[in-house]
């Protein structure tokens, strides 16, 4: 158990908190954010949330589960950006937590410390540290998901499998609907009695369907979901944005690289535990597999392809590989532990030059005009920077600032690009 401790912290140490400290943020995270933070303030409702005050449409790019959330934490902790890490670790915790109940029940006969071992394989892969410090939807879709399997898998609790994948889909539409394959998957490969299974899947399936017709009956709700529908569902299929490829197999990368980052870190695990590589492909394994790839394979039939919404599917991923390799246990030596211990001694002294950085200057240059510009000024941009959408997402983040990119509405002050440094601006107040 210790062993397995101090590998988890130096982990985290290594590949997770110099994402979660990172300074910036991924422009969708900011938006999300500015998203929730004028839900706290009393902007909006949960099914109408406002990006810009004076935009005259509802922010229907996403769902509203993740800002509906968030809001709760701005309300509670103020607008600080630990606001937003808290919110993100909490995520993590809430996924592992998952993960750890997944591994107990599915191979109880691994040892009380095999969870934290698979957490631990888990928290290496590349997109978790990078979600932590991004802020994206898929990092709280993650134990959504996860906690709707490990519900199916009680058969006393298969119908809150049901909520928790509504749940999964209010964050980003039908891509959160993956648990609902996990049942047929372990009736299919005898781990589960089909009888068991059907009966089980049909209990889900009752509690899907219910809760989307009361979800469509509800005014509010059903309007979210078609202003959503028509913005951004539709558009996936239908146009190639300027923020993906045009390849619909691009995917393919992204999902081995993070597949092979994880193999890595289960057979470092095995070696540590075991002293010893030996695979073991049984049918748990397989269907954990099988269902990290029914989490992330579909998106290829999109034309928005992006690496991040691979997140949701690396905890089964993790689980499968992670119990992929079995052998003997072997008593560990102290100083293994110490060894471990000084790898997170180091992964800790150097977290001050290990942060990672985001638009420094944007961000520098956006708050040396903090003083100057009240609280929800509103701005017109140059036309060099009708595109920097990033602009307005830190703006109206950090200071609820309205930057009008588009200049469809006359206001009184503007940005212009800085003549002196690359990637800064300049703000101006009208001259009557």
């Amino acid at each position: 158990m210790r062993s397995a401790l101090l590998a988890l912290g130096a982990v985290l140490l290594w590949f997770v908190a110099p994402y979660w400290l990172q300074e910036g943020m991924f422009m969708d995270g900011q938006i999300y954010a500015a998203v929730a933070q004028n839900l706290a303030d009393g902007l909006g409702t949960f099914w109408a949330p406002v990006y810009q005050p004076s935009s005259m449409v509802p922010y229907s790019e996403q769902l509203p589960m993740f800002t509906g959330m968030e809001s709760l934490f701005f309300r509670v902790l103020g607008g600080s950006v630990w606001t937003e890490r808290v919110f993100m670790a909490l995520a993590w915790i809430a996924t592992a937590a998952g993960i750890a109940s997944l591994q107990r029940r599915l191979w109880p006969e691994r040892g009380s410390d095999s969870a934290l071992w698979i957490v631990a394989v888990w928290s290496s892969a590349p997109l978790v540290g990078w979600g932590m410090g991004n802020h994206v939807q898929e990092m709280w879709m993650a134990p959504f998901t996860v906690w709707a399997v490990v519900a199916m898998s009680h058969s006393r609790w298969v119908w809150m499998g049901g909520l928790l994948t509504v749940s999964a889909a209010l964050f980003k539409g039908p891509q959160g609907l993956f648990p609902l394959v996990w049942l047929p998957l372990v009736g299919g490969l005898g781990l589960l009695s089909r009888g068991e299974s059907a009966r089980r899947f049909g209990v889900v399936l009752v509690t899907v369907l219910v809760t989307a017709f009361g979800l469509w009956l509800w005014d509010d709700a059903r309007e979210a979901i078609l202003r959503n529908a028509g913005n951004r569902l539709v558009r996936t299929f239908t146009e190639a944005r300027a923020v993906t490829t045009a390849d619909r197999l691009w995917l393919l990368g992204p999902t081995l690289g993070q597949w092979a980052v994880l193999l890595g870190a289960s057979l470092a695990v095995a070696w540590i535990r075991f002293d010893s590589l030996r695979a073991s492909l049984d049918r748990r394994v397989l269907a954990m597999l099988a269902l990290g790839l029914c989490a992330s394979l579909p998106l290829m039939v999109t034309q928005e392809q992006r690496d991040f919404y691979l997140i949701t599917s690396l905890g089964f991923v993790a689980l499968g590989l992670g119990n992929a390799l079995v052998g003997t246990k072997v008593l560990r030596r102290p100083r293994f532990a110490m060894a471990v211990a000084a790898w997170a001694l180091v992964g800790l002294s150097s977290l001050p030059w290990r942060l990672v950085e985001r638009d420094a200057e944007l961000r520098a240059s956006l708050a040396m005009f903090k003083e100057e510009f009240a609280p929800r000024s509103a701005f017109n941009a140059v036309p060099q920077l009708r595109l920097n959408h990033e602009l307005a997402a830190y703006a109206m983040r950090h200071y609820r600032w309205e930057v009008d990119l588009a200049n469809e509405r006359e206001h009184a002050n503007r940005i212009e690009l800085d003549s002196a440094n690359a990637g800064a601006v300049v703000l101006r107040a009208k001259r009557e």
